[in-house]
């Protein structure tokens, strides 16, 4: 197979991390365009980004976020598949390849994923946390329903996705702040085909440093969560209107509204969509005390029974 890739990496105030994203992107063994999008770095981040031209398309602007520098990464990239690497995670050299191979045989909406595991600044990695899920799947949906019941995530850099299923769900909404990639690749799971695991390759996502999104702890972007979350439930529900798809959205609001426990306006939000569903589940993603509390009395009683209990 030889349709080229386009990896896309969103930069934003990441100077000693995206000279190694961008190395890692150059690095790979099946042919690919290495798009980077500064989002108005402030810390001399394009100035690392400047030192490739030549050997990668690249751009600035004003800050607009991380959703709409891959949107505009997407804007420019030619490739039949796309590949998103965030600016301080690394790709090892055969990782498109791998995946790209696994896709040959496989349906025009298939994509593909593969383990992962957090690295460290000190160069430390530790063992992949591996899930009942780390398999391949049939179809999108039934990956992301088990992903949501059990808990877990993959980062944007473990798929490998072609760019007509991205043409067919729509770009990055940048309305969201929070889970903007939990939102996107929903609905990418949730459109495509065939699911292929590639365990013979492994990416790498850097322990969150200070200042990452995935550390937000504002009320927008606990609101944004709360969206995200909201956006994806629906198109499941609009899809499998049945017990194990209800219990999948119950398995992801509560941990959301776990998550964001101090937060009344979620918690609430999560109590009337939990008494929608009407459902009854231990929810799995959820700590092991903490499940059956929920699971007995509600989000809202059982977070206040953990909360006395604590006490």
């Amino acid at each position: 197979m030889t349709d080229t890739v386009s990896i896309i990496i969103p930069c934003y105030n990441k100077r000693p991390y995206v000279t190694t994203a961008i190395e890692s992107a150059l690095s790979q063994t099946h042919p690919c365009e290495v798009i980077v999008i500064d989002d108005g770095s402030t810390d001399g981040s394009l100035d690392e980004v400047k030192q490739f031209d030549g050997q990668i398309l690249w751009e600035t602007g004003p800050n607009r976020g991380g959703s709409a520098a891959r949107n505009r990464g997407l804007d420019r990239a030619t490739g039949s598949y796309v590949q998103f690497l965030d600016a301080d995670d690394i790709l090892p050299p055969e990782k498109i390849a791998v995946q790209m191979s696994a896709l040959q045989s496989a349906p025009s909406n298939a994509i593909a994923f593969c383990p992962w595991s957090y690295f460290h600044d000190d160069g430390h990695q530790d063992a992949p946390d591996a899930r009942r899920y780390w398999r391949g799947y049939d179809e999108g949906l039934a990956l992301l329903m088990d992903m949501w019941r059990h808990g877990g995530f993959f980062p944007p850099h473990a798929w490998l996705t072609p760019r007509a299923l991205i043409d067919e769900v729509g770009p990055w909404d940048e309305t969201l702040t929070g889970d903007d990639d939990g939102e996107f690749f929903g609905r990418v799971l949730a459109a495509a085909g065939e699911v292929r695991f590639c365990d013979q390759t492994r990416v790498l996502y850097r322990d969150p440093p200070e200042g990452s999104v995935s550390r937000n702890t504002s009320l927008k972007s606990a609101r944004s969560f709360w969206s995200a979350f909201e956006l994806i439930a629906n198109r499941i529900l609009e899809k499998r209107d049945d017990q194990t798809a209800k219990r999948a959205c119950l398995s992801r609001l509560r941990k959301t509204a776990y998550a964001w426990r101090a937060v009344d306006e979620i918690v609430d939000k999560a109590a009337a969509f939990e008494r929608k569903l009407g459902v009854f589940d231990f929810s799995p993603g959820l700590p092991r005390g903490t499940r059956y509390l929920i699971g007995l009395f509600g989000i809202r009683r059982g977070l206040h029974l953990r909360q006395l209990i604590k006490a």
